[in-house]
This record gives C-alpha cells, sequence and structure tokens, in this order.
C-alpha cells in the first residue's frame, strides 16, 4: 500500500509540473508565448511619450532623483556635437551632481549638468 501511495503521488507530480511547464509555454492559453521582457525602465520625453531608457541586460544600481534641474530640452539641435554623452535612466546613473535628462538631439535620456533655474 505504501508503494502504491508514493507511486500514485510521484505521478501527480509529474502531471502537475508537466502542466505548469505547458502553461509558462502558453501564457496566454492559446499557444503564443509571451517576448521575454527587454526593458527595466521606462522615461518619458517631453511630448510625454515612453521609450526604453534602460535595458534587462544593463547592470542594475541604485535609483533616484538628485536636487536640481534640468537644463531646457533645446528646440533645436547644433551642427555639432562633441564627445559622447552617458546615457542613463535615472540621476543616480550620473556621476557627482548631474542630473539624468532628457535630449532632443539623441532622443534619450543623458546625464547632464544640472541647472539652478526650474
Amino acid at each position: 500500500m505504501k508503494v502504491l501511495c508514493g507511486f500514485v503521488l510521484c505521478s501527480l507530480s509529474i502531471i502537475l509540473l508537466w502542466g505548469l511547464e505547458e502553461a509558462a509555454a502558453k501564457p496566454n492559453g492559446f499557444g503564443v508565448t509571451a517576448p521575454p521582457a527587454t526593458c527595466r525602465r521606462w522615461c518619458l520625453t517631453p511630448e510625454r511619450q515612453t521609450y526604453c531608457c534602460e535595458g534587462a541586460n544593463e547592470p542594475e544600481g541604485p535609483v533616484g532623483v538628485k536636487p536640481g534641474f534640468c537644463p531646457d530640452v533645446r528646440p533645436q539641435c547644433p551642427p555639432v556635437r562633441f564627445g559622447g554623452p552617458e546615457p542613463c535612466s535615472n540621476d543616480y546613473r550620473c556621476f557627482g551632481s548631474d542630473k539624468c535628462c532628457y535630449d532632443r538631439c539623441l532622443e534619450q535620456h543623458v546625464c547632464k549638468p544640472l541647472s539652478i533655474y526650474g
């Protein structure tokens, strides 16, 4: 009897695990798998459009807001840019007192010196 109960429990466990694997492979119940989550943080443009500003494959770090303000978003891009901006998803991704601000020319958030004007 003990062997039979052990066999039945083992069989039920296998069936349950198989069912869970099938459910994971078909999250919406229609056999279509969901795409993998590739974005950790979403940011907003000045027009309130969302975009992925930190991928899930990037190393995690602290998240926060530093005091101060971002400089105004310029209406047009300058003809020439020097140096490479540092993309960011929040202020704590930026060095020192720099802030994570939207850049119209790059169409993403980058680290910029803070502005004392709001």
